[in-house]
Protein backbone atom coordinates (compact mmCIF):
# COMPACT_ATOMS: atom_id res chain seq x y z
CA UNK A 1 0.00 0.00 0.00
CA UNK A 2 1.53 3.54 -0.78
CA UNK A 3 2.17 5.81 2.22
CA UNK A 4 -0.51 8.57 1.01
CA UNK A 5 -3.27 5.71 0.35
CA UNK A 6 -2.44 4.56 4.07
CA UNK A 7 -2.45 7.67 5.89
CA UNK A 8 -5.54 8.81 3.86
CA UNK A 9 -7.18 5.35 5.23
CA UNK A 10 -5.88 5.89 8.35
CA UNK A 11 -7.10 9.62 8.89
CA UNK A 12 -10.51 7.73 7.46
CA UNK A 13 -10.77 5.13 10.27
CA UNK A 14 -10.14 7.59 12.82
CA UNK A 15 -12.46 9.74 11.64
CA UNK A 16 -15.38 6.91 11.33
CA UNK A 17 -14.38 5.96 15.14
CA UNK A 18 -15.10 9.80 16.31
CA UNK A 19 -18.50 9.43 14.46
CA UNK A 20 -19.21 6.64 16.22
CA UNK A 21 -17.44 7.52 19.60
CA UNK A 22 -18.65 11.42 19.69
CA UNK A 23 -21.24 11.75 17.36
CA UNK A 24 -24.81 11.85 17.38
CA UNK A 25 -26.90 9.14 15.73
CA UNK A 26 -26.78 10.32 12.43
CA UNK A 27 -23.24 10.96 12.50
CA UNK A 28 -22.75 6.90 14.69
CA UNK A 29 -24.57 5.80 11.58
CA UNK A 30 -22.81 7.05 9.13
CA UNK A 31 -19.42 6.35 10.50
CA UNK A 32 -20.51 2.50 11.41
CA UNK A 33 -21.15 2.55 7.86
CA UNK A 34 -18.25 3.85 6.57
CA UNK A 35 -16.39 1.48 8.93
CA UNK A 36 -18.08 -1.56 7.98
CA UNK A 37 -17.50 -0.47 4.28
CA UNK A 38 -13.88 0.30 4.75
CA UNK A 39 -13.79 -3.05 6.30
CA UNK A 40 -15.24 -5.14 3.55
CA UNK A 41 -13.44 -3.60 1.08
CA UNK A 42 -10.48 -3.98 2.60
CA UNK A 43 -11.27 -7.99 3.10
CA UNK A 44 -12.33 -8.04 -0.46
CA UNK A 45 -9.29 -6.65 -1.37
CA UNK A 46 -7.15 -9.03 0.00
CA UNK A 47 -9.55 -12.11 -1.51
CA UNK A 48 -9.76 -10.95 -4.50
CA UNK A 49 -7.57 -8.44 -5.45
CA UNK A 50 -7.54 -4.64 -5.55
CA UNK A 51 -9.84 -2.58 -7.67
CA UNK A 52 -8.25 -1.11 -10.76
CA UNK A 53 -10.73 0.81 -12.07
CA UNK A 54 -10.06 -1.17 -15.61
CA UNK A 55 -13.58 -2.37 -15.71
CA UNK A 56 -16.89 -2.19 -14.04
CA UNK A 57 -16.25 -3.37 -10.10
CA UNK A 58 -19.93 -4.84 -8.97
CA UNK A 59 -18.71 -5.41 -5.39
CA UNK A 60 -17.80 -1.56 -4.94
CA UNK A 61 -21.05 -0.49 -7.07
CA UNK A 62 -23.04 -2.54 -4.46
CA UNK A 63 -20.96 -0.80 -1.71
CA UNK A 64 -21.80 2.49 -2.94
CA UNK A 65 -25.39 1.68 -3.90
CA UNK A 66 -26.00 1.08 -0.35
CA UNK A 67 -24.11 4.08 1.28
CA UNK A 68 -26.32 6.07 -1.75
CA UNK A 69 -29.17 4.85 0.24
CA UNK A 70 -28.39 5.67 3.75
CA UNK A 71 -27.04 8.81 2.74
CA UNK A 72 -30.15 9.66 1.00
CA UNK A 73 -32.10 8.87 3.80
CA UNK A 74 -29.66 10.57 6.25
CA UNK A 75 -30.08 13.37 4.31
CA UNK A 76 -33.70 13.05 4.55
CA UNK A 77 -34.40 12.16 7.99
CA UNK A 78 -31.97 13.68 10.07
CA UNK A 79 -31.90 17.11 12.30
CA UNK A 80 -28.29 17.90 9.99
CA UNK A 81 -27.52 19.63 6.83
CA UNK A 82 -23.96 17.61 6.21
CA UNK A 83 -25.83 14.45 5.11
CA UNK A 84 -27.00 15.55 1.60
CA UNK A 85 -23.28 16.26 0.25
CA UNK A 86 -22.17 12.73 0.77
CA UNK A 87 -25.62 11.27 -0.66
CA UNK A 88 -24.81 13.62 -3.40
CA UNK A 89 -21.05 12.45 -4.07
CA UNK A 90 -22.63 8.92 -3.77
CA UNK A 91 -24.88 9.24 -6.47
CA UNK A 92 -22.12 10.53 -8.87
CA UNK A 93 -20.16 7.36 -7.78
CA UNK A 94 -23.44 5.36 -8.79
CA UNK A 95 -23.33 6.92 -11.78
CA UNK A 96 -19.47 6.79 -12.01
CA UNK A 97 -20.47 2.87 -12.01
CA UNK A 98 -23.09 2.82 -14.54
CA UNK A 99 -20.59 4.51 -17.31
CA UNK A 100 -18.15 1.84 -16.69
CA UNK A 101 -20.41 -0.58 -17.25
CA UNK A 102 -22.13 0.53 -20.33
CA UNK A 103 -19.01 2.11 -21.32
CA UNK A 104 -16.27 -0.09 -20.67
CA UNK A 105 -13.72 1.15 -23.33
CA UNK A 106 -11.13 3.46 -22.21
CA UNK A 107 -13.03 4.66 -19.00
CA UNK A 108 -10.40 3.70 -16.34
CA UNK A 109 -9.55 7.38 -15.84
CA UNK A 110 -13.59 8.55 -15.76
CA UNK A 111 -14.34 5.81 -13.49
CA UNK A 112 -11.64 6.46 -11.20
CA UNK A 113 -12.39 9.88 -11.17
CA UNK A 114 -15.90 9.64 -10.60
CA UNK A 115 -15.90 6.71 -7.91
CA UNK A 116 -13.02 7.37 -5.67
CA UNK A 117 -12.86 11.35 -4.88
CA UNK A 118 -16.40 11.05 -4.33
CA UNK A 119 -15.47 8.33 -1.44
CA UNK A 120 -12.62 10.56 0.05
CA UNK A 121 -15.23 13.86 0.64
CA UNK A 122 -17.72 11.97 2.17
CA UNK A 123 -15.57 10.87 4.74
CA UNK A 124 -14.56 15.10 4.70
CA UNK A 125 -18.05 15.92 4.98
CA UNK A 126 -18.33 13.80 7.89
CA UNK A 127 -15.64 15.19 9.50
CA UNK A 128 -16.91 18.40 9.08
CA UNK A 129 -20.41 17.41 10.21
CA UNK A 130 -19.29 15.72 13.46
CA UNK A 131 -16.98 18.84 13.93
CA UNK A 132 -20.33 21.09 13.81
CA UNK A 133 -22.43 18.90 15.63
CA UNK A 134 -20.07 18.76 18.68
CA UNK A 135 -19.69 22.88 18.96
CA UNK A 136 -23.45 22.84 18.49
CA UNK A 137 -23.74 20.57 20.75
CA UNK A 138 -21.55 22.71 23.06
CA UNK A 139 -23.15 25.80 21.75
CA UNK A 140 -26.71 24.89 22.82
CA UNK A 141 -26.91 21.38 24.73
CA UNK A 142 -28.64 18.40 23.91
CA UNK A 143 -30.61 18.60 20.22
CA UNK A 144 -32.54 16.21 18.46
CA UNK A 145 -31.10 14.39 16.41
CA UNK A 146 -33.68 13.39 13.97
CA UNK A 147 -36.27 15.64 12.12
CA UNK A 148 -40.17 15.49 13.46
CA UNK A 149 -42.15 12.64 11.27
CA UNK A 150 -43.47 14.31 8.38
CA UNK A 151 -47.64 14.73 8.78
CA UNK A 152 -48.34 13.34 5.28
CA UNK A 153 -48.22 9.41 4.82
Amino acid sequence: MQPHTLLISALSVLVYFLAVWRGGAPERAAGGLLLAMFLADELLGVAVGRVQFSHFAPSIFVGNLVELAVFTWLAIRANRVWPIVPAGLKLVAVLGHLAALLLPGGMQRAYWAMVEPPALLTVVALAIGLGAHLLRQRRIGPYPDWRPELPFR
